[in-house]
């Protein structure tokens, strides 16, 4: 049985495209922008009177975000999201974050940290990704906007972020943070970058068959 050029043209450009969609810039963060009004898929650590974590629901960036209050001496107030299990498997993957953070009161050793975590399957932690993030003293008056990229060591299975508005042991110290826009997106294979590329030169000769 014969099968035309152009049905295998046509099946070229639609598998490639299948795997553009499925596979590229897939960030791992559950409700990045906090558009559910709420805390959903993220934990809050450490809050309790004078340290407290809510959802703003307008003036954000561009709408709703997160907002660190923590005014308790030597205090960690801290919203941590971890990735599903098998996001990030094994070593040598490029993972690529961004965050938006937005200053307020950080007086008297009141800083902002961000921490990153490869982990394994079992949620131990195995490496800092990129390090430990800050310190940040983000402005107050706009947003502002903090990139970087890591790769996966051996063992990882998935990720984890936490966000810090950490305070000092001195009386009167205070940090306040908001947060938005979180993303931990892994970069594409090779072979897949190969793959959506021919799907490209499918769809190119195929619009190239029809004016023929």
């Amino acid at each position: 049985m014969k099968i035309h050029l152009k049905t295998i043209t046509i099946i070229t450009a639609l598998t490639g495209f299948l795997i553009v969609n499925s596979t590229l810039a897939q960030n791992l963060i559950q409700n990045p922008g906090f558009s559910t009004g709420n805390l959903t898929s993220w934990t809050p650590l450490n809050a309790g009177p004078g340290a407290t974590i809510s959802v703003i629901p307008t003036g954000g960036n561009p709408t709703d975000y997160a907002w660190l209050n923590n005014t308790v001496a030597a205090n960690n107030l801290a919203l941590s999201q971890t990735t599903a299990n098998g996001s990030v498997i094994g070593a040598g993957i490029i993972v690529n974050y961004s965050f938006d953070l937005l200053g307020g009161s950080q007086a008297n050793g009141g800083v902002d940290f961000i921490h990153i975590w490869d982990e394994n399957s079992g949620g131990g932690v195995i490496s800092q990704g990129p390090g430990l993030l800050g310190p940040y003293f983000p402005p107050a008056s706009k947003w502002t906007t903090y990139t970087g990229s890591f790769t996966t060591v051996a063992g990882s299975d998935h990720l984890a972020i936490e966000f810090d508005a950490t305070t000092g042991a001195a009386t009167g110290s205070a940090d306040q943070m908001g947060i938005d826009n979180v993303s931990l997106t892994p970069a594409p294979e090779p072979a897949t970058l190969s793959l959506a590329a021919m799907g490209l030169l499918g769809v190119w000769t195929f619009r190239r068959s029809r004016k023929a």
